[in-house]
């Protein structure tokens, strides 16, 4: 099946960078302007710093297991049901976490490009794409992310320096004028996104050679750099209160953009930069969602893909759902966020610390 294909580092650099970067724009930058204004940059920079500590623990975690699947891990280690009730838990964290992005995806298409057109529509087109690919396995995934990578890359680069004579970077000080509070919130939020990094350890026995700890590290400066840059970018080119109000900083930017007095109205490229990260974390979160089932046959795992796309795009239009979303966006629940993510961690590290022997390595 493809879905026994390896994977090389790079195509893990850019599956992560696209499934975890696109968050990181989407609903980490407007959160971290609201929370703390112009101090978000450095709370931002601050947690970037603690998180190369951090990530230390998910190299122990891929160390210990000899990179096999986490989840099989768990079920060899302390039988089936405890990991069954593992499997579980990380299914409804990547159900929820595909929800949101499915939901925000679906809302600012409609809002801004097709008004006429219902969510549902929207919402069912990008899961029945998304079901399609992740069936098609981690290899797929990771040719499209390779695809689709180096021209995000390239258009994030080009709205970035068309708008440098809009720019002004010593709105980015006076800084902590509020005191210390507004940038230690910012680093609850931030922390929390870059927490996303665990998807590794879900990733970990699909990739053709183990990752070092330098590896790791250099992933989680990039994806630092995909929140850092974009944020002071969006406080240089607004000022920090407009950015605090806007919705979506990082695809407003690309309003600011000008070639010349014939060529304006670009920001429309926004919308591959935005549906390329969509498309490869739900496809990546639905592949890792079947990958702890051992299905006999393709075809029931093609059917369960769709069942949970589908309820993914049901489950996301339910107003109470979507209201809960909409708070999670706005960042009521990114304490609980964080607290989950970090003890999720470290519980697994302590599991594979006390736990050594492995049927793997």
């Amino acid at each position: 099946m493809a879905t026994t294909k390896k994977i090389s580092l790079i195509d893990v650099y850019f599956i992560m960078l696209l499934s975890l970067g696109i968050t990181n724009h989407v609903i980490l930058i407007p959160l971290l302007l609201q929370t703390a204004g112009r101090d978000a940059w450095m709370g931002t920079l601050m947690t970037m710093i603690l998180h190369i500590g951090w990530v230390y623990i998910l190299f122990f975690i891929m160390k210990r297991t000899h990179q096999q699947s986490i989840i099989a891990w768990f079920k060899d280690s302390f039988g089936p049901v405890m990991g069954w009730i593992f499997a579980s838990i990380i299914t409804l964290y990547f159900f929820w976490m595909s929800m949101v992005i499915l939901r925000e995806t679906a809302t600012w298409i409609h809002v801004t490009y097709l008004p006429r057109t219902p969510k549902t529509v929207v919402s069912l087109t990008l899961i029945l794409l998304c079901v399609y690919v992740a069936n098609n396995g981690i290899r797929s995934i990771a040719i499209i992310s390779g695809i689709l990578l180096p021209i995000v890359w390239v258009l994030g680069h080009f709205v970035a320096v068309s708008n440098l004579q809009y720019k002004d970077y010593s709105l980015l000080t006076p800084l902590l004028v509020e005191g210390y509070t507004p940038m230690l919130k910012s680093m609850i939020v931030a922390g929390g996104g870059f927490m996303e990094m665990i998807v590794l350890i879900f990733l970990q026995h699909h990739m053709k050679r183990k990752m070092n700890y330098l590896s790791i590290v250099i992933l989680s400066v990039l994806l630092g750099g995909l929140t850092l840059g974009p944020l002071m970018g969006a406080i240089a080119a607004f000022g920090p209160v407009p950015a605090m109000e806007s919705r979506y900083p990082a695809y407003e930017q690309w309003m600011l953009v000008t070639i010349t007095k014939y060529i304006t109205h670009v920001d429309f490229l926004a919308l591959y930069q935005w549906i390329s990260g969509t498309l490869i974390r739900i496809s990546l979160f639905l592949f890792i969602m079947a990958d702890g089932i051992s299905f006999k046959k393709s075809k029931r795992r093609f059917w369960y893909l769709l069942g949970v796309g589908i309820a993914l795009s049901v489950f996301s239009l339910i107003p109470v759902i979507d209201r809960q979303i909409e708070l999670f966006v706005l960042g009521k629940y990114s304490l609980a966020f964080l607290g989950f993510l970090s003890v999720l961690t470290l519980f697994i590290a302590i599991a594979v610390a006390f736990k050594p022997k492995t049927n793997g390595g």
